[in-house]
């Protein structure tokens, strides 16, 4: 049961309908500023909904503005329930869904509530991971899946696993970077995860799996030079799989990356699980294992989500396990050494789902779907301590906080 429910959680034309979608949340307070608005994405994994926070106060703005069950148009895809925020902000506040049920890249104004849409899929199911702008005309779509009957012309943009370079102001496809020869076995697929822009580079963790999903590789990380859509370094981690987010310290100038280790591994699923620090450098990078995943209370995986602030002071989570009851358990760890601390502990098994941080309140937003006294859980964080504040409900009506992003 619990590798089927780790599976479940865890693994060329561009539409705009300009209409209010119908049947949606009214607004409760002022839409925020860009780069105060706090989007939440909640989902039972069969539906979603998108509310809106501000991210300074973590006041709501308003619960379930767009949703699974909102009326659109005959050129609008609804939201299914697999989907997930970008992490890059648009610079101009928009919202960024990637939809991997539908494999579609949705951007969503909190302002006009409109919506543009540009599919991925390009013939197959891609299976988008994430969305990078990178200026007003190109952005990054991260694709997972390969096309195992791609064309034969190279036109069509249809091999996938790779980045489909795509402009975002009208969805014409640009280009591809193709990822699979950079797989840590060989003839493995890439499978790469969710990006972090620093400057002119992306990097790209990649899981490298067995096309049936039975093995996989070690980790590798990727650098892509966005001017020439290169990929420019490559950093292997041999120790840790299944590297599936990282966040991003320009204090430190380090990525933190949290790696579940692989499901399919099962027993020995611990012994390539943990926390690994990644040093960009112009030439060279190097990766430094942190933490293993037995550090956090013997735990023999992580949660796929870490959030760090300024210093280095980070959060994580372990699973909890449906057969026994026991709960996630949330976690901090410093970068600066020492053992980790358990500072809370989740609904239930399997309830905590995204995090991010929010530098300038020293504050860290921990997702937790169940939780009675709401699903946007608020740690905030010291040199010296860790103290929860009330918690936030993002949506009165359900559907529980799995992913964050702040636009």
């Amino acid at each position: 049961m619990r590798w089927a429910l780790l599976a479940c959680l865890w693994a060329a034309a561009c539409a705009d309908d300009t209409r209010s979608a119908g049947g949606d949340g009214t607004y409760e307070a002022a839409v925020p500023a860009v780069g105060d608005r706090l989007a939440v994405l909640g989902s039972d994994y069969k539906s979603s909904a998108l509310s809106l926070l501000a991210a300074d106060s973590q006041q709501r703005v308003g619960a379930a503005l767009w949703h699974s069950g909102s009326l659109v148009s005959a050129a609008t895809t609804a939201l299914s329930g697999d989907v997930a925020l970008g992490q890059t902000a648009m610079s101009d506040g928009r919202i960024i869904v990637i939809d991997r049920g539908s494999a579609v890249v949705s951007f969503w104004d909190p302002l006009t509530r409109a919506i543009q849409q540009i599919p991925v899929s390009t013939g197959f199911y891609s299976n988008p991971q994430d969305a990078v702008p990178i200026d007003a005309h190109k952005m990054y779509v991260v694709r997972m899946k390969r096309n195992v009957q791609p064309t034969a012309d190279p036109g069509d943009f249809d091999e996938g696993d790779d980045v489909l370079i795509v402009d975002p102001s009208d969805g014409k496809l640009l280009g591809r970077i193709d990822l699979s020869p950079w797989a840590t076995l060989p003839g493995y697929v890439a499978a790469g995860s969710r990006a972090v822009r620093i400057a002119d580079r992306v990097w790209i963790p990649l899981q490298s799996l067995a096309a049936d999903f039975s093995h996989q590789g070690a980790t590798r990380f990727l650098a892509i030079e966005t001017k020439k859509d290169t990929v420019i370094q490559i950093v292997d981690a041999p120790s840790v799989k299944n590297c599936i987010e990282m966040a991003w310290l320009p204090d430190l100038q380090r990525l933190v990356a949290v790696c579940p280790g692989a499901y399919v591994d099962r027993a020995a699923q611990g012994d390539h699980a943990g926390i690994v620090v990644l040093a960009p450098g112009d030439v060279t990078s190097t990766t430094t294992l942190a933490f293993a995943a037995k550090d956090f209370g013997g735990a023999t995986t992580l949660g796929r989500d870490v959030a760090c602030l300024p210093g280095g002071h980070c959060l994580v989570a372990t699973p909890g396990e449906p057969d026994s009851g026991t709960h996630d358990r949330i976690w901090r760890f410093e970068l600066t050494g020492g053992a980790p601390v358990q500072i809370g502990e989740g609904s239930g098994p399997f309830a905590v789902s995204g995090m991010t941080a929010i530098a300038a309140s020293h504050r860290i937003l921990v997702g937790d779907r169940t939780n009675a006294a709401g699903d946007v859980r608020v740690f905030e964080l010291s040199a010296t301590g860790t103290v929860e504040k009330p918690a936030t409900t993002s949506n009165p009506g359900g559907l529980g906080a799995i992913d964050f992003g702040v636009f």
